[in-house]
């Protein structure tokens, strides 16, 4: 089945970052080590992560299955397929962004297109994408351990944008999010729009109905 061109499905967009990282990690030479945290690489030019790096409780990193890069990470290679249109590049984004205001301007005229941008930090879909990314800080520890791979009990899971690593504050983020619905979404026939495009799950759905 095609995918609509108008679904960026950031829950899926999650769940996929989760099972494909867990699936790169498994394919790690663990031994008999815990891991002690995960370290998830962003690049400027793309919205998915590109480089991962497991570091062992015995602060050794482990080996993966490829040539490691010159920081001694690895590049992200077993990819499951995307449920969502979200474009691994941010030069394709445009391939959710402008179907979506197409069809935003047709419900409302007024509509702000600039606020719509999956690559602006600080626009309702760049938002949602960093909430995605925090999803994984969250529920990857949960993913490895349902593959059987043990954890130390101070794993964390770090981004890293190649400069900073990145922190993905809730409530940062959620009074930014409000603050851009408040601004960009008071047509109510364009927030459902932009409800089904960005989620896929209804308990997902109803939670950005009712921010």
């Amino acid at each position: 089945m095609a995918k609509s061109t108008l679904d960026y499905h950031f829950d899926r967009f999650a769940e996929f970052l989760n099972v494909t990282l867990a699936e790169n990690i498994a394919r790690c030479q663990l031994g008999l080590n815990k891991i002690h945290k995960v370290r998830v690489y962003l690049d400027k030019d793309m919205v998915w992560p590109k480089n991962f790096k497991v570091i062992l409780d015995n602060e050794l990193v482990a080996s993966a299955p490829s040539l490691a890069n010159d920081d001694a990470s690895y590049k992200i290679n077993y990819l499951y397929d995307c449920p969502s249109n979200i474009a691994k590049y941010t030069e394709h984004s445009d391939k959710v962004t402008s179907p979506f205001i197409t069809k935003a301007k047709e419900v409302d005229s007024e509509f702000y297109s600039d606020a719509w941008s999956l690559k602006m930090e600080g626009c309702i879909p760049s938002i949602l994408k960093d909430l995605a990314f925090r999803n994984v800080c969250r529920n990857l520890p949960s993913q490895l351990k349902h593959q059987g791979i043990e954890l130390s009990e101070d794993f964390e899971v770090q981004f890293h944008d190649g400069e900073n690593f990145l922190s993905f504050s809730y409530d940062q983020l959620m009074q930014q999010l409000k603050q851009q619905i408040q601004f960009y979404l008071n047509n109510e026939q364009v927030k459902q729009l932009a409800t089904t495009s960005c989620f896929k799950h209804s308990e997902n759905q109803r939670w950005f109905t009712q921010l």
